[in-house]
């Protein structure tokens, strides 16, 4: 097993299809919440967002975790914030740095880009991530978030 130091973390890009695929697939993987894969076209106008930012951790070849966000522009005044989307790790490569790894890379990387505000959600009931993102000095928010879908609305209007 190589050691977190030996873990090469790197945004992906127009250029990464394959790589970006397979650590979609990890992803999907990991949170055990099946779907389809993602096709190439799909793949490919998602890495050529400016405002979509994808990270991989690769243990040489092999991706073992992944990051993803969206650059979100503000009404209140004008700046951008940085919504983490998810966050994964292979469960054989949990608790060695690659999570903490790809949140600091993505916020410094953002920072950089003059993207100064991230956030994320975490399920109240997730302790691992509750605890995770603590640990990472995060600071708790008190929300709750509300999701509406359409096919879901539509069945409820039916009854």
């Amino acid at each position: 097993m190589r050691r977190s130091d030996d873990i090469v973390v790197q945004r992906l890009g127009p250029s990464d299809r394959r790589l970006a695929q397979q650590t979609f697939d990890l992803m999907t993987t990991v949170f055990a919440e099946g779907g389809d894969a993602l096709s190439a076209p799909y793949v490919d106008a998602l890495l050529a967002r400016p405002d979509f930012w994808a990270l991989v951790a690769l243990d040489g070849a092999d991706p073992v975790g992944g990051i993803t966000a969206h650059v979100l522009p503000m009404t209140r005044n004008e700046a951008h914030e940085l919504f983490i989307y998810d966050l994964a790790v292979h469960p054989t490569h949990q608790r060695r740095g690659i999570g903490r790894r790809l949140v600091e890379t993505l916020c410094r990387d953002a920072a950089a880009a003059g993207v100064t505000v991230a956030f994320v959600p975490a399920d109240v009931e997730d302790d691992h991530a509750v605890a995770f993102y603590t640990a990472l000095r995060g600071d708790p928010a008190p929300v709750t978030i509300f999701t509406f879908e359409h096919a879901d609305q539509d069945r409820r209007a039916a009854t």
